[in-house]
C-alpha cells in the first residue's frame, strides 16, 4: 500500500483511519505480527447478494461475520468473567446510560471510512433502522421489537445516537446490537436503491440489488471481496481504511488475503486435514473418528482445540395458526402440533441413545431434552425436563387422542371427528442436505416416527432450512441449535414470541400475530425479564425458569447434544487458547482473525491469488 501513497492513489494510513482506532490486544496471545499471509477457507455455503441489511446472507461459514460490522462486537466475549460479561465496542466506541435507565447514548466512530473512502457516521446506522430494520417490506434479519415494545432510535449528531426504552436497563439489548441485529450497510451506496428514495425501483429490486457478481463488496471489515467466481471460489483483500490497530498502532488486519473455497461442508473438514485449508469448526460428528485418527501422525498441519456440546439437534414443530397455512390439512396439522400430548408422543418415540450412537460410538454425544444447553455458564440439570425413549407411552397418547390404525398399513388414521377423518398421519419433515448430520438423523427420525405409526415425508432443501420455514409452510423440520441456546442472553427473541417473526417454530404476520399457547405467554414474560434485569445471576435464574417451562411443555423436540472442536493451522499465532467453536459467535469470529498473523518464513506455504491488489483500486 505504500506505493499507493507514493502515487497519490491512496492516503497515509494516518489519513485512513478514524481519529481515535479501536486497539485490539495482542499482548494476551503472541503478540504484534507481521504483514502477509493468507487466510484459506472453504464453506458449503454461497453469497445471496450483499445487501446485508435486507435479510440476505453473504455466504454461511462465518463470511457474513467477516463482512458486516455492527455497533458492539460479541465474539470475543466469551473470554470475560460471566459476571462481567458485556459486548465489546465495533463501530459504537462508548455508551452511556441515563440515571432511570431508560435511554442509552452511543459515541459512534469519528472520522471512519467504508472501503471506497466514503465517511462513516450516523447516517448510515439510522438508514439501516428507519429504512430496513423498521420497514416491513424489508425482510430485514431484525425488527425494532427484538429490542423491546416500543423501542425507538434517534441521530444525535453526525458521532451520536440515542436508544430510548420502555423498560430501565434493559442490558441484553446490548447484545441484540451486534451480529445479524445492528450491522450497517453503505447507506450511500443502498440508499439510492430503495423505494423510499427511489421511486422507479420496487422493494424486490431494492433486496436483490447488488448481485454477488458486483465487487469489491463496500464494507466496514477488515477483508472485502474483490474476486467471486460462482461456486468456485472468492477472494477477500485486506482493507485500507480498517479501524483497528495493535498496541503500537499498527493497522489491522496482518494477514494480506483471505480465500473462500466455495465446495461443501464436508469438504471442509477434509480439505483443512489435508492441509489445503486452514480451519474449520469439526462440528460434522461423522467425521470426528477420522479426524482424531489422522491428527496422530506427526505430519498433521493443524492444532485440535475441542470445547463444550454447543451444538444440538432437535425436531421442531410449526406451532402457527396465522403464518403460512393454506388448507384444512394445514389447520388439522397446527392444531395437532399446539397439543400437548401430541408432543409428548412424538418426544417419546426418540431413541436418543441410538440417535448418538449411530453416528459417532463413545461419549461424544448425549440426548438432548430440548432449549437452552446444559454445558453454559448458567446451566443446571435442575433446569430440564426430560421425557425418554418409551414407544408404549408414544402410542397409547396417539390413542388417547383418537388415532388408531383402522386400516391396519401401520400408519396411524386421522379421527373421525378430524377433517381428514380416516386418512393415514402423514407428516412433512424438512431438512438440509447440507449437512451430513442432518441427512442421518431425519432417516432415524422418520423410521422412529414410523415405529410410533406416524409416516413422515422427507422433504431434504439444499439450502438452510430457513428458506422453507420462514416461508411457514412445513409441518416438522430438523434444524440444529446455534447461539440461541448456548448464549441466549443475546438471542432473546428466537426463543419465544417476543416478536411476530420468531421463533422460527411459531411466526406470525404483522397483520396477524401468533396465537399464543398458554405456557408461551408465561416464556415470554420471564424473556422480558430477563431483558430488564441488571443482576447477571438474576438473569441466569430466570433463564433456568425459562428453559424448565420450555422444556416441561416440549416446545420442540430435542434429539442430541454434540461437542466441536477448532482446527487451525499451526503456521497461524495469536490463536486464542480454549476458544470455543459456538458461544456469542461461530469460532472464527471468537479467534479474532484481523489479529492473525503468520511468520515470514512461513507465508509462501499459501499462495496469495491476487497479490498486491487493494479493493476499489486497480
Amino acid at each position: 500500500m505504500k506505493n499507493l501513497v507514493a502515487e497519490g492513489k491512496l492516503p497515509p494510513v494516518k489519513d485512513r483511519l478514524p481519529e481515535k482506532p479501536i486497539i485490539v490486544d495482542t499482548s494476551s496471545v503472541e503478540g504484534t505480527g507481521v504483514y502477509g499471509g493468507v487466510l484459506r477457507h472453504v464453506t458449503g455455503s454461497r453469497p445471496q447478494g450483499w445487501n446485508w441489511m435486507a435479510g440476505l446472507s453473504l455466504g454461511s461459514g462465518t463470511l457474513d461475520e467477516l463482512l458486516t460490522m455492527c455497533l458492539v462486537r460479541s465474539g470475543p466475549s466469551w473470554m470475560l468473567t460471566p459476571d462481567k460479561v458485556e459486548p465489546l465496542p465495533q463501530l459504537a466506541t462508548s455508551w452511556n446510560w441515563s440515571a432511570d435507565g431508560k435511554q442509552l447514548t452511543m459515541e459512534l466512530l469519528r472520522g471512519a471510512k467504508w472501503s471506497d473512502g466514503d465517511p462513516f457516521d450516523a447516517d448510515d446506522i439510522m438508514f439501516m433502522w428507519d429504512d430496513n430494520i423498521s420497514d416491513t417490506n424489508v425482510p430485514a434479519w431484525v425488527r425494532p421489537g427484538a429490542f423491546g415494545q416500543g423501542t425507538k432510535l434517534e441521530k444525535v449528531d453526525a458521532y451520536t445516537i440515542r436508544w430510548t426504552f420502555q423498560e430501565p436497563f434493559p442490558v441484553p439489548a446490548l447484545f441484540q446490537m451486534s451480529f445479524r441485529k445492528v450491522c450497517p450497510g453503505p447507506s450511500h451506496v443502498l440508499k439510492p436503491l430503495h423505494p423510499k428514495y427511489n421511486k422507479d425501483t420496487t422493494y424486490d429490486a431494492y433486496v436483490n440489488s447488488l448481485k454477488p457478481e458486483k465487487m469489491p463488496w463496500v464494507t466496514m471489515a477488515p477483508w472485502t471481496v474483490v474476486r467471486y467466481q460462482p461456486d468456485q471460489m472468492m477472494v477477500l483483500r485486506r482493507n485500507p481504511y480498517f479501524f483497528e490497530v495493535d498496541e503500537k498502532g499498527n493497522q489491522l488486519p496482518y494477514l494480506d488475503e483471505v480465500q473462500y473455497k466455495l465446495s461443501s461442508w464436508e469438504d471442509r473438514i477434509v480439505q483443512t486435514a489435508a492441509g489445503s485449508a486452514d480451519y474449520a469448526n469439526l462440528e460434522d460428528a461423522l467425521t470426528f473418528l477420522e479426524t482424531l485418527r489422522r491428527a496422530q501422525a506427526p505430519e498433521f498441519p493443524n492444532k485440535i482445540s475441542w470445547g463444550p456440546r454447543s451444538l444440538s439437534w432437535r425436531v421442531d414443530l410449526n406451532l402457527s395458526k396465522t403464518c403460512g397455512v393454506q388448507n384444512e390439512r394445514d389447520k388439522a396439522v397446527r392444531e395437532l402440533n399446539r397439543t400437548f400430548e401430541f408432543r409428548r408422543a412424538v418426544t417419546h418415540a426418540m431413541d436418543r441413545e441410538a440417535l448418538g450412537q449411530s453416528l459417532v460410538r463413545g461419549p461424544f454425544i448425549v440426548p438432548y431434552a430440548g432449549g437452552l444447553h446444559l454445558e453454559t455458564d448458567f446451566g443446571e440439570p435442575s433446569m430440564i425436563v426430560y421425557y425418554p425413549y418409551d414407544p408404549k407411552s408414544s402410542k397409547a397418547l396417539l390413542a388417547k387422542l383418537g388415532f388408531e390404525d383402522t386400516d391396519k398399513d401401520g400408519i396411524v388414521n386421522w379421527p373421525k371427528q378430524s377433517p381428514l377423518a380416516g386418512q393415514n398421519l402423514e407428516l412433512s419433515l424438512v431438512y438440509t442436505s447440507l449437512h451430513p448430520m442432518a441427512v442421518a438423523l431425519a432417516e432415524s427420525v422418520s423410521t422412529m416416527m414410523r415405529e410410533a405409526g406416524i409416516r413422515t415425508i422427507l422433504r431434504p432443501v439444499n439450502q438452510l432450512v430457513t428458506t422453507v420455514t420462514d416461508r411457514c409452510q412445513w409441518d416438522l423440520v430438523i434444524d440444529r441449535g446455534y447461539r440461541d441456546f448456548q448464549v441466549p442472553v443475546a438471542n432473546l427473541e428466537a426463543l419465544a414470541p417476543i416478536t411476530t417473526q420468531t421463533p422460527q417454530w411459531h411466526r406470525g404476520t404483522s397483520e396477524a400475530p401468533q396465537q399464543l399457547l398458554d405456557f408461551e405467554k408465561e416464556l415470554v414474560q420471564t424473556l422480558d425479564a430477563v431483558r430488564s434485569t441488571q443482576d447477571s445471576k438474576a438473569r441466569n435464574e430466570l433463564l433456568r425458569k425459562y428453559n424448565q417451562i420450555a422444556t416441561k411443555n416440549i416446545y420442540h423436540v430435542g434429539l442430541v447434544s454434540v461437542p466441536a472442536a477448532i482446527v487451525i493451522n499451526k503456521r497461524f499465532k495469536n490463536v486464542p487458547p480454549g476458544a470455543p467453536v459456538l458461544a456469542y459467535q461461530w469460532g472464527e469470529e471468537n479467534i479474532m482473525r484481523e489479529r492473525l498473523w503468520v511468520a515470514q518464513s512461513e507465508q509462501g506455504k499459501a499462495v496469495e491469488l491476487l497479490p498486491r491488489v487493494v479493493p476499489g483500486i486497480q
